[in-house]
């Protein structure tokens, strides 16, 4: 009987193969990963037909999806700009999991500009958002971080120090699909913190899908992600220091750690700024004041000191349903201190003022979330945000002998933010899929100034008020794939906003209304070479809890800021059409309304000789605009980008003071980027970029005049490209900053600003480890802040 056995069982190993996995990772010679490579595997001995293929992936791990039965085969890695890699396997029951590593050498007769346009895409349009692939856009640029890299992308700038999306009236930045819970201060100085070599991808979307928690435009900076069950347990670090000159000197250094496991993600971030800055204003004026005319010249200059604390804690862990938990903690802790001296001549009375500001601030966010293998996401953020600012002002006659007048703030805001969201996604038979979803976010906010003049206390500047804000907002939505070329994503939310401040016994409404958002992404791709989107947004924005006080903020014996407590939010309506040629040219054709837009803007009192800055809602903003991008190449070492907007703009206020304003003007802002490669052997490479701005800008009754960048960079990468030295200098000219001037029913100032943004920088960047990055979850503090 056991002889029987024996047979049957040898004669079913001989009808039923034995199989194997193969799989392994392919670098070239300075050990950096290769992304997609082809892996053909042939069975010998006919060598000429793939029996089974893969590709790499960003960490250049391929492994064979198909069991691979025993027998003698040849295995062939191959890449453009490569040759290509060979191997003889023999697989047999005794090698169940085989691994083989390649190392690729360059193939010396591939020109260089064929290596670099065989790998992915710089850009590519799906799902109703253009994706950007940062390491095939940033290679070699003179970028050493997330905010750098976005201005990079094709119709973002920064203007006034902020990231704009040229053809939006404004956008939120995500960072892997999440919305944030900090101030847009804060958020930058996190972007500058994260290594560009941790960023995957940048999408933009001009009308953003409800379940990413938000409305209208939006740039989601997607961080790098790699783990599997047939991946390494890897480490990865990063450190980058930076010193950089402006008139004064400040200091920069972070320093970032992931492991990447099998199933867990962990990684830390910790990053510290010194900075110092110098600003100086030149004010004119002619003040009208029962009847008579006041000349007014002011001059006025201080430093800003600020230092920051950054600290980031995440863990990801994937489950082996697919699901993914995520969890993680932001800490912000900063210190600034600020001295201003100013001399203001009113007709001859000359008053000397100093002021100076100093005062913590920190922020601690807690954020859960989790993704269910069948498209449930729900997640929990938890916020609290503390701000305290001292401020003191002295104004003194030149003239007299009085006692000079004397201000003290003491100033503390207290914020506690609690937001829920979940979101439900299902996909249905032909090509159809519904998603639906809820978020609500509950904020309770102290609102603390006490002010003493002169010794006595200030009732007109102090207040104490408590505000407490409840958004309920739902969604739903379709999407649907008709075809190749056609698909469509709709959606409606609807918002109901209920907010209350109470100061001493008296409670008052701020608001409460519901309103409804819809949105709409259509994209028809007749051709790879002819691409199509429509895009339809609305969105809604509500002002600082600070601006919303009984604030009055003296900064000089002649400006004074107030604050607004029937401040609304904003709400705003865009449509865009964008059309892509070969994937590299683009126009796109927008309008943008926004009814109640509030902005803070100047007015000449009429009652007393003090100019007065509020912010206050418009009747409406309107811009309609073209858009339009041509990428160009002078030569076979210079690669250029030109991004043009050209865009009609008009503001109406019927409301603002006791007078009305209904303005229009056409403006232009044009950019141009080039990349340079000054050598391979060293590897230097050069970037010279900037944008100029036509002086026809308008803002309420304010005229801006032209402005500009002119900016360039020098990036030596040595050490196998391990290091980097970076030498930039950006605003040569000091002209971001433009003249604002105002000639409007008898108000009449204009204002010269020195913005110190004119800088020289020298990074050294030093990578370690052999890793490709995590994600990272942010926090929404923008309507946080007493300064």
């Amino acid at each position: 009987m056991k002889t029987k056995l024996s047979t049957l069982i040898l004669l079913l190993s001989c009808v039923v193969p034995l199989f194997s996995q193969l799989s392994g990772i392919v670098t070239d010679i300075n050990n950096n990963a290769i992304e997609f490579a082809n892996v053909a595997l042939y069975e010998l001995p006919d060598s000429t037909e793939v029996k089974y293929g893969a590709v790499t992936d960003s960490a250049g791990f391929y492994r064979f999806s198909e069991a691979i039965p025993v027998g003698n085969y040849q295995l062939r890695v191959s890449f453009l700009g490569f040759r290509t890699a060979v191997a003889f396997v023999w697989l047999n029951e005794q090698n169940k999991n085989e691994k083989y590593n390649f190392t690729l050498q360059p193939d010396e007769t591939v020109l260089n500009e064929l290596m670099v346009e065989g790998r992915r895409p710089a850009m590519k349009v799906e799902a109703g958002k253009f994706t950007y692939h940062i390491p095939t856009l940033l290679k070699d640029k003179p970028v050493t971080n997330a905010y750098d890299a976005l201005k990079e992308i094709p119709g973002v700038m920064e203007q006034n120090e902020q990231i704009t999306l040229l053809g939006t009236s404004g956008m939120t930045i995500l960072l892997n699909g999440q919305k944030t819970s900090m101030t847009y201060t804060q958020l930058m100085t996190l972007l500058r913190s994260i290594p560009s070599s941790m960023i995957e991808d940048v999408e933009i979307m001009y009308s953003a899908p409800p379940q990413y928690n938000i409305r209208g435009a939006a740039i989601n900076v997607v961080l790098k992600q790699q783990g599997g069950e047939d991946k390494p347990s890897i480490w990865q670090g990063e450190i980058t220091s930076e010193y950089r000159l402006r008139t004064h000197a400040s200091g920069i250094g972070s320093a970032s750690m992931v492991y990447q496991g099998k199933s867990t993600m962990v990684d830390a971030l910790y990053s510290y700024g010194n900075y110092k800055t110098f600003n100086a204003e030149e004010l004119k004026a002619e003040h009208v004041l029962n009847g008579i005319i006041y000349n007014i010249q002011q001059h006025s200059e201080g430093i800003n000191k600020y230092q920051s604390h950054n600290v980031r804690m995440a863990l990801q862990q994937t489950f082996n349903n697919k699901d993914k938990a995520n969890i993680s903690y932001t800490g912000m802790f900063d210190e600034t201190a600020s001295t201003r001296t100013a001399s203001t001549d009113i007709s001859g009375s000359i008053t000397d003022t100093k002021t100076g500001t100093s005062g913590p601030s920190s922020m601690h966010n807690i954020k859960a979330d989790y993704s269910a293998h069948f498209g449930l996401n729900l997640g929990a953020d938890y916020t609290l945000y503390d701000d305290g600012s001292d401020y003191f002002l002295e104004n003194a006659l030149q003239t007299s002998s009085a006692q000079a007048e004397k201000l003290s703030y003491q100033s503390k805001q207290e914020v506690r933010r609690m937001v829920f969201y979940t979101n439900q996604s299902h996909s249905l038979k032909n090509n159809w899929s519904v998603n639906y979803g809820f978020n609500y976010s509950g904020v309770d906010t102290k609102n603390r100034s006490d002010v003493i003049k002169d010794g006595s206390e200030f009732e007109d500047a102090t207040f104490n008020t408590q505000q407490q804000e409840r958004i309920w907002s739902f969604f739903g939505g379709f999407s649907k794939s008709f075809s190749e070329k056609l698909s469509i994503q709709a959606s409606l939310a609807a918002e109901y906003y209920h907010a209350t401040e109470t100061s001493g016994n008296a409670k008052n409404m701020l608001w409460d209304d519901v309103a409804w958002f819809p949105t709409l992404n259509a994209s028809y791709n007749a051709s790879p070479d002819h691409i199509f989107q429509l895009a339809v947004s609305s969105d809604k924005t509500y002002p600082s809890y600070w601006s919303l006080n009984p604030n009055v903020y003296y900064f000089s014996s002649y400006g004074v800021t107030y604050g607004n407590p029937r401040l609304r939010p904003m709400r705003n309506y865009s449509m865009g059409l964008t059309y892509i040629y070969k994937q590299k040219y683009v126009i796109r054709p927008y309008v943008n309304y926004i009814p109640d837009y509030f902005v803070q803007l100047p007015y000449q009192s009429r009652e007393k000789l003090q100019q007065e800055f509020m912010e206050q809602n418009y009747t409406f903003r309107q811009n309609i605009g073209l858009l339009g991008v041509v990428p160009f190449k002078i030569g076979d070492r210079i690669s250029s980008r030109l991004v043009a907007n050209v865009m009609y703009w008009h503001e109406k206020d019927d409301e603002f003071f006791d007078i009305s304003f209904d303005r229009k003007t056409v403006m232009g802002i044009f950019q141009m980027n080039h990349d340079i490669t000054l050598s391979v052997k060293p590897d230097l490479k050069m970037n010279v970029s900037g944008y100029v701005t036509t002086p026809t800008g308008i803002q309420g009754i304010y005229d801006l005049g032209a402005s500009g960048d002119l900016s360039s960079g020098i990036t030596w990468t040595f050490d196998k490209q391990r290091a980097r030295i970076i030498l930039k200098a950006d605003d040569i000219f000091n002209t971001r900053t433009p003249i604002a001037s105002v000639d409007y029913k008898g108000q009449k100032s204009s204002l010269n600003a020195f913005r110190d943004t004119r800088t020289i920088s020298v990074s050294f960047v030093y990578r370690f480890g052999g890793y490709k990055d995590i994600r990272r979850k942010e926090v929404d503090t923008s309507r946080f802040g007493t300064k």
